[in-house]
């Protein structure tokens, strides 16, 4: 399976010996961080590129970049049988080897929501590995809890509404959730109206936030919208449900034969032993404020880099990716950051 890409080979001069990873959210490929800002030049990717890092953006299984299989395909449910755990034990894990033997040094992480989310799946998992691996780990909107959400999307996470949304979705699709939304989108987003439209349901899900709308990459939004696996959206639900960071619930039965126990081990967070640095947008309405503050009180103090405000008032979880002052609120910070981590000057 092809899970990752190297951009090297588009920049003309590498002079940073530390690689930078970065890995995607939910519903997406690693092609948002290509095109974000006020265009493809004041991308992350490309914005990095020019200071000279070796960049590499990770596609999680069942993108559009990474829907290859030995002996299945897409059509088949058992190609989508898979949840963050998998995500963040076998994807992440494989491509932080990949770099890490490629480049022969450490990487500095990037993860954005769910990129977040399969990273301390992973370094939490794999804990000494995972410090011998990675330099460091900057989250952007970073997720694993969802106290005080405010997002539409709870509702989904009803009990008695979700299995009913996920039958559908393996009737219809076999698992993968809304293959082809991408195409539904195109027609909304040549004209202001319809941009307009998108972005009213965009505010429901991700924060209110007409401001950073971007009309020049706004229509690029079908190049890296994506779909999703069932499996991966039901552990979001029970994670929202339960109130706890943990493994995939597979049931008191099955849980006992893959656990040893009748209900899925958390995740411990203070197993994280590499230096983590947040990026938390104050009206994000899917990881808040508070979500993301319990997160950085749980990660050892040892590996506290910095709790840090977007310092624009209704900064919300999609504009991490599109907003259009993407270089003035965030990316000097990340950089700064990045540069910290690099020459071992963390501070909480």
């Amino acid at each position: 399976m092809d899970i990752f890409y190297s951009w090297r080979e588009h920049f003309l001069q590498l002079t940073k010996k530390t690689p930078i990873v970065i890995v995607h959210g939910i519903a997406m490929s690693g092609h948002g961080f290509v095109i974000g800002g006020t265009g493809g030049n004041e991308s992350l990717v490309h914005s990095l590129g020019r200071l000279g890092y070796d960049v590499w953006i990770l596609n999680y299984r069942g993108t559009w970049y990474s829907k290859k299989h030995t002996t299945l395909t897409p059509r088949d449910k058992k190609f989508w049988a898979f949840s963050i755990h998998e995500l963040g034990i076998y994807d992440i894990r494989t491509a932080l080897k990949y770099v890490n033997k490629a480049t022969g040094q450490k990487p500095i992480y990037i993860g954005y929501s769910m990129g977040t989310t399969g990273f301390y799946v992973y370094s939490t998992t794999f804990s000494d590995e995972a410090r011998s691996l990675v330099k460091g780990m900057i989250g952007l909107a970073p997720v694993i809890n969802y106290k005080g959400v405010k997002s539409v999307a709870k509702f989904s996470a009803l009990p008695v509404v979700w299995p009913i949304l996920k039958s559908f979705v393996y009737l219809f699709w076999n698992g993968e959730i809304l293959p082809g939304f991408s195409r539904f989108l195109k027609p909304f987003l040549l004209t202001s109206p319809g941009m307009y439209l998108i972005q009213t349901c965009v505010n429901l899900i991700f924060g209110d936030d007409y401001e950073q709308m971007n009309p020049i990459t706004y229509p690029l939004l079908p190049t890296w919208i994506d779909t999703a696996g069932a499996e991966v959206y039901t552990h979001y639900v029970q994670i929202y449900q339960s109130g706890v960071f943990q493994n995939y619930d597979y049931g008191k039965n099955r849980n006992l034969e893959v656990y040893s126990q009748s209900s899925p081990p958390a995740y411990q967070i203070s197993k994280v032993s590499v230096p983590v640095a947040l990026f938390v947008g104050a009206n994000d309405w899917l990881a808040t404020p508070t979500n993301a503050q319990q997160l950085y009180s749980e990660i050892p103090e040892s590996s506290r880099c910095g709790y840090n405000l977007v310092p624009f008032p209704r900064w919300n979880h999609i504009d991490f990716i599109v907003a259009k002052d993407l270089p003035k609120y965030l990316y000097k910070s990340i950089f700064h950051k990045i540069a910290d981590i690099d020459d071992g000057k963390c501070k909480p």
